[in-house]
C-alpha cells in the first residue's frame, strides 16, 4: 500500500510517541525495584561487616550491634537461637513482629522439615507476604547462653503504592509531551510534503508545456534546492522550447522561399511563359541547391542534437588539411574578388573527424569571404592541450548587439546565405570537444576555432559505443 510522505513520516512517529509512555514505565518500575533491593542489600552488607567485627571482638555483641544499628537508624534486624533452637534475642517481638513467621520458619528448617538455608550467603525470603533478604550464621556448639544460630535480615520494601503514584505521574506527563510531538510532526511532516505536491504539480505542467516558475515555501534545504534545480530546468526547456519554435519558423520560411521559386518557374515552363526555358531551368537548379543545401544543414544539426552523428577519427595534418581546403575555397574567392593569406606555422597532428572539421572551417571561411573588404587571413597556432585556428577578414566587424546571435540558426546577416553556416560550424565543434568564439576586433571580424588534439576523448557516450 502506497502512503504519502506525510502519512510516511507522522504513522511512525504516532507509533513511538504512543509506546514511548509505556516504556518509560516499564523502565521506571524496574529500576525503582532494583534500588530497592539495592538499598536493602546495602545496608544488609553493613550489618554483616559490623557483625563479624563484633562476635570476634566481644561478648555482648548482640547489645553493643542492636544499639548501632538503632543510631546508624538502619533497618537490618537481627534473630539468635541459642541450645536447644531457645530464643535468645529479640526476646520481646513488638518491634520486630515478623519474628512471629521468622522463628517458626527457622524451626522447621532446623528440624529437617525443610531444606536449611546455606551458611554466609544472602538469600530471599518471603515472611508473612513480605520479602525480606536474610543471612544465616552457624556460630557452632558451645554454653547453653550462648548464641549458636544468627540471622540478619532486612526488608525489601514494596515499592508498588510509589511506583504507581509516580507512574501515574509520569505516564501524565508522557502522554501530554507524546500529544505535543505528535501534533508537531504532523505539521512538520507536511512543510514536507506540501512542497513536494507543488513540485510535482511542477513537473506534470512541465510534461505538458506549461512552464511556469514554482515556488514552494520550503524550509527544507534538499527541497529548496530541488525547486531550485527544477526552476533553472524549466527555464532551459523554455528556453529550448523557444528555440525549437523558432527554429521550425525559420525553416519553414527558409523551405518555403526556394520551393516557391522552384514551383513558379516549373509552372511558368509548363504553360509557355518562358521563351527561354534554359533561364528558369538554371533558377530551378540554383534553389534546389539551396534547398538541398538548408535540408542537408537541418539533418545535420539534429543528428548532432541527438547524438546521433557517428565522428569517425582519423590521423591528419592540420597544415596540409587547411592548405587543401583553401585551394577549394579559392574559386569561390575569387568570384567575389578576395583574396585568401595563409599564414603557415608548425606542423600539428591532430586525430579528428575530417568531414566535421571540413564542413566548420569552410563555413566560417566562406562567411568572413562575403564580408570582407579584400582579404581573408587564415594562421595555425598551437599549445600542450590543443590547436587554435585563427580567420580574419577585413570587413566591417561584427556588430556588439550580434556577438550573441551570431552562432544562432537561422541568424542571418546583411550578406548572409541561409543562417546555418556558422551554427552548423559551432556544433560540429563542440561535437568534437572543440570550441568557436568571435573575437572583438576593430579591423573586421576574428574567429578563433579551437580543436584537441585527439577528439576522441571528447566524444559523446552514444558514438563511443557504436
Amino acid at each position: 500500500m502506497k502512503l504519502s510522505i506525510r502519512m510516511k513520516i507522522f504513522l511512525p512517529v504516532m507509533a513511538i510517541m504512543t509506546l514511548f509512555p509505556l516504556a518509560v514505565w516499564a523502565i521506571f518500575s524496574y529500576m525503582l525495584e532494583m534500588n530497592m533491593n539495592y538499598n536493602a542489600r546495602r545496608d544488609l552488607g553493613w550489618a554483616i561487616d559490623r557483625m563479624e567485627t563484633k562476635i570476634s571482638d566481644s561478648e555482648s555483641f548482640l547489645e553493643e550491634m542492636s544499639e548501632e544499628m538503632d543510631a546508624e537508624n538502619v533497618e537490618t534486624r537481627m534473630m539468635a537461637v541459642g541450645e536447644g533452637y531457645r530464643l535468645l534475642y529479640p526476646v520481646d517481638f513488638s518491634n520486630q513482629p515478623e519474628m512471629t513467621e521468622l522463628y517458626p520458619m527457622f524451626l522447621t528448617k532446623a528440624t529437617g522439615a525443610e531444606e536449611f538455608w546455606e551458611a554466609g550467603e544472602i538469600i530471599e525470603e518471603t515472611i508473612d507476604h513480605d520479602k525480606y533478604l536474610l543471612y544465616y550464621l552457624n556460630l557452632g556448639s558451645g554454653e547453653e547462653d550462648e548464641v549458636h544460630h544468627l540471622i540478619l535480615y532486612h526488608p525489601v520494601h514494596d515499592a508498588s503504592g510509589i511506583k504507581d503514584q509516580i507512574s501515574r505521574f509520569l505516564l501524565l506527563i508522557a502522554v501530554a509531551m507524546a500529544g505535543v510531538a505528535i501534533l508537531v510532526f504532523w505539521f512538520v511532516a507536511g512543510s514536507i510534503s506540501g512542497p513536494l505536491i507543488r513540485l510535482c504539480e511542477a513537473a506534470r505542467g512541465i510534461g505538458e508545456k506549461k512552464f511556469q516558475k514554482v515556488e514552494t515555501g520550503a524550509t527544507v534545504k534538499e527541497i529548496c534546492q530541488l525547486e531550485d534545480e527544477l526552476n533553472q530546468m524549466q527555464e532551459k526547456l523554455s528556453q529550448a522550447d523557444q528555440a525549437e519554435r523558432t527554429f521550425f519558423q525559420n525553416a519553414s520560411h527558409e523551405l518555403r522561399t526556394p520551393l516557391m521559386s522552384i514551383s513558379g518557374y516549373a509552372q511558368g515552363i509548363q504553360c509557355g511563359v518562358f521563351e527561354d526555358t534554359s533561364q528558369a531551368a538554371g533558377v530551378i537548379l540554383d534553389e534546389s541547391t539551396r534547398l538541398t543545401e538548408v535540408v542537408d544543414g537541418i539533418l545535420t544539426l539534429t543528428r548532432m542534437d541527438q547524438l546521433r552523428y557517428q565522428v569517425v577519427p582519423v590521423d591528419l595534418n592540420i597544415e596540409s588539411f587547411v592548405e587543401e581546403r583553401l585551394e577549394l575555397l579559392e574559386g569561390f574567392a575569387y568570384s567575389q574578388k578576395k583574396k585568401l593569406v595563409y599564414e603557415n606555422g608548425s606542423s600539428h597532428k591532430l586525430i579528428t573527424d575530417a568531414m566535421l572539421l571540413e564542413r566548420a572551417f569552410s563555413n566560417v571561411v566562406s562567411n568572413c569571404i562575403r564580408y570582407a573588404k579584400e582579404t581573408v587571413t587564415v594562421k595555425i597556432e598551437g599549445n600542450e592541450s590543443h590547436v587554435l585556428l585563427t580567420i580574419m577578414d577585413d570587413g566591417p566587424g561584427i556588430r556588439e548587439d550580434e556577438k550573441e546571435k551570431i552562432f544562432d540558426r537561422f541568424h542571418k546577416g546583411q550578406n548572409g546565405n541561409h543562417g546555418l553556416g556558422l551554427a552548423i560550424a559551432k556544433r560540429s565543434l563542440e561535437y568534437m570537444g572543440g570550441t568557436i568564439k568571435a573575437v572583438p576586433s576593430a579591423s573586421g571580424a576574428v574567429f578563433e576555432m579551437t580543436l584537441p588534439y585527439d577528439c576522441r576523448s571528447f566524444a559523446p557516450e552514444e558514438w563511443k559505443e557504436m
